[in-house]
């Protein structure tokens, strides 16, 4: 059985570019692929990055409820230590009251940030993630009206509205222990292969273990984040591939910066010794569209996965959403 494919879009910056316009490329992005074969689009949170330009994805899913009409949009995700679970609770309620039926919470116990900015966002009143998860489950399911907060809960008499709905909830993981954490809990599974390469077995495997059935989930749902570009031909794929070889490169070194243009890549990549570019280019599926989608199609067969959520990154918006449809295209 074919895994279900969603969209993975971070905003990516690449030097010269504003925040504006790579929002406008995720925008474009979403109406270009809206029906077109794809179940959702999410959006992440990063902070102090210069590479990617999304840091509140509850304002960004805001934007594109206006641009789409089919996707189901989310978050992948909500940083949860960096909020009020309350306060999420309500954005993403009201979220589902604009987009009744198409938005998808999916959260994290990270913060998206580096250790300094993670204190500024934080600030003295931050609790477990434990903690904060199951505040977060009980106000979603006392909103769509569910499982109201019984007396005695310490939150009794505090209620999220917009009332009579709520979003689809999802874990994001990339560990198998918060996989199973995340099974424990009774909710879906999004797994960061792209950050834990070669761990997606063993974390799907402990999820499917440890999985309880509840009112967000009643049987396992797992899903794997993947990094992947497919062309015409595997000639072009490689040269559309290697501004993000390139910053991956850096960032191995320490190197944070925004996407480098292709004109610019092929210098950095030069300089690299063959291990770590063999570890660069080893951190995306790259090829030919039925190529990619061959190896896209074997992957969650070996892995178990449901649906596998798809970042692409190449410098023009127009050869990401090429991208995009060749692989929809060839996986249909």
């Amino acid at each position: 059985m074919k895994p279900a494919l969603s969209i993975l879009d971070p905003s990516p910056l690449f030097e010269g570019q504003t925040a504006a316009d790579a929002f406008a490329n995720t925008l474009a992005l979403a109406g270009a692929l809206d029906g077109r074969g794809w179940r959702s689009l999410w959006v992440q949170e990063h902070h102090n990055a210069r590479s990617f330009a999304g840091s509140a994805p509850e304002v960004l899913i805001a934007a594109l409820t206006q641009r789409t009409q089919h996707l189901k949009l989310g978050s992948g995700g909500v940083m949860l230590p960096n909020y009020s679970p309350l306060k999420v609770a309500e954005q993403f309620c009201a979220l589902e009251a604009l987009a009744p039926g198409r938005i998808e919470l999916g959260v994290g116990r990270a913060t998206g940030a580096d250790p300094r900015t993670s204190a500024a966002l934080l600030g003295p009143g931050a609790q477990a993630f434990p903690t904060m998860l199951r505040m977060l489950m009980d106000w979603m399911l006392d909103a769509s009206c569910e499982v109201p907060l019984p007396e005695g809960h310490r939150a009794t008499g505090i209620h999220v509205g917009p009332r009579g709905q709520r979003p689809d909830l999802w874990m994001l993981s990339s560990s198998p222990d918060s996989a199973a954490f995340a099974g424990a809990m009774g909710l879906k599974l999004a797994f960061a292969d792209f950050l834990a390469p070669g761990a997606a077995g063993a974390a799907l495997e402990a999820y499917r273990k440890t999985f309880e059935p509840s009112p967000f989930a009643s049987e396992p749902c797992a899903a794997v984040g993947l990094v992947a570009l497919a062309a015409e031909t595997e000639a072009e794929a490689r040269r559309l591939s290697k501004p993000a070889i390139a910053w991956n490169l850096a960032r191995s070194a320490g190197d944070f910066r925004a996407f480098v243009p292709s004109t610019e890549a092929d210098a950095v990549i030069a300089t690299a010794s063959p291990e770590a570019l063999a570890a660069a280019e080893g951190r995306g599926v790259i090829g030919a569209a039925d190529d990619v989608a061959g190896r896209l199609t074997a992957f969650a067969g070996e892995h178990g996965a449901d649906e596998l959520f798809i970042l692409t990154l190449a410098e023009r918006n127009e050869d990401r959403i090429r991208s995009y449809q060749l692989i929809a295209e060839s996986m249909a």
